[in-house]
């Protein structure tokens, strides 16, 4: 199934922010942490869009290996292990602030994608699109093919 990038984004963006707002409205959240996430989000969101426009430049498209997937696998384990550290030795409260980090990050970081997603489309006059869930692989067509 061919759906562009932008809408798969733009989906899971309003997603997180419903996450986010139930989150916001539940425990409030930590102007410094926050902020800090959406500064965070937002430089390691065009760190990974740019290097998918870097590898749509240069082959067109871009396909997600087992490397990948192992890379991404092995910074889960490590991330959630240091988050559940912090929580065991910390309790709960470490836990609340950990997610106004979090929420806001993911949020920016989908954020940058979209809008980088977009002047390069705009720029190109080419759509960027994913094929699958699992084992994706985003590719550049011209407008002209999309339709």
């Amino acid at each position: 199934m061919r759906l562009r990038a932008l809408f798969v984004d733009g989906v899971t963006f309003l997603l997180w922010a419903f996450i986010c707002f139930i989150y916001l409205g539940i425990y409030g959240f930590n102007i410094l942490l926050s902020s800090l996430g959406v500064v965070f989000g937002l430089i390691f969101g065009v760190a990974v869009a740019l290097k998918y426009i870097s590898s749509l430049k240069k082959k067109g498209e871009i396909k997600v290996t087992l490397k990948t997937w192992a890379y991404l696998l092995l910074t889960i384990i490590i991330l959630v292990s240091i988050a559940l550290y912090f929580l065991f030795s910390l309790g709960l409260k470490a836990g609340i602030q950990m997610l106004s980090f979090l929420y806001p990050f993911i949020l920016a970081l989908y954020a940058a994608r979209i809008i980088l997603y977009l002047s390069w489309e705009r720029k190109n006059k080419k759509h960027i699109l994913s094929d699958g869930l699992v084992f994706t692989r985003v590719y550049a067509v011209p407008e002209s093919e999309r339709r």
